[in-house]
């Protein structure tokens, strides 16, 4: 696999964008959650878009727990471009005491090297009526 594009190379882009599936666990699961998935708009690159679908435990959490990101994949779509798709590596979402905020940190995969760090805030209060957002950088090295 080749490594990441140049136009991605050493950028860091600014991410606004909404939770658009909560993933699913039970009853596949009674520890994990799958494929929460968010898509983003960037700053940075022209006409640029993040899509994430990400894999954590626990799958039910008190507010102020830490939860561990165990797998997902992210894709860039840029332009004309051709897609970028890779994998999210280790990581944490820590929610804050009421549960409705929360710091996620997680590493960028691309085959089996790490390319990148997402850095982001996930936002519930607006939840419901409005999706849970997230807001945040991208940055690939």
């Amino acid at each position: 696999m080749k490594g990441i594009p140049e136009r991605l190379r050493h950028k860091t882009l600014e991410m606004h964008g909404v939770e658009i599936f909560p993933g699913i666990g039970t009853p596949f699961s009674q520890t994990s959650r799958f494929g929460a998935v968010f898509v983003a708009a960037c700053e940075g690159l022209d006409a640029t878009r993040f899509l994430g679908w990400i894999n954590y435990t626990p799958i039910f959490f008190e507010p102020g727990t830490v939860c561990s990101v165990i797998g997902g994949g992210w894709a860039v779509f840029s332009g004309s471009s051709l897609p970028v798709f890779g994998g999210f590596g280790r990581g944490s979402v820590s929610w804050n005491r009421n549960g409705k905020l929360a710091l996620a940190e997680i590493t960028l995969l691309h085959g089996s090297s790490t390319t990148g760090q997402v850095h982001a805030i996930l936002n519930h209060f607006p939840f419901p009526p409005a999706p849970p957002t997230i807001e945040g950088t991208v940055r690939f090295f």
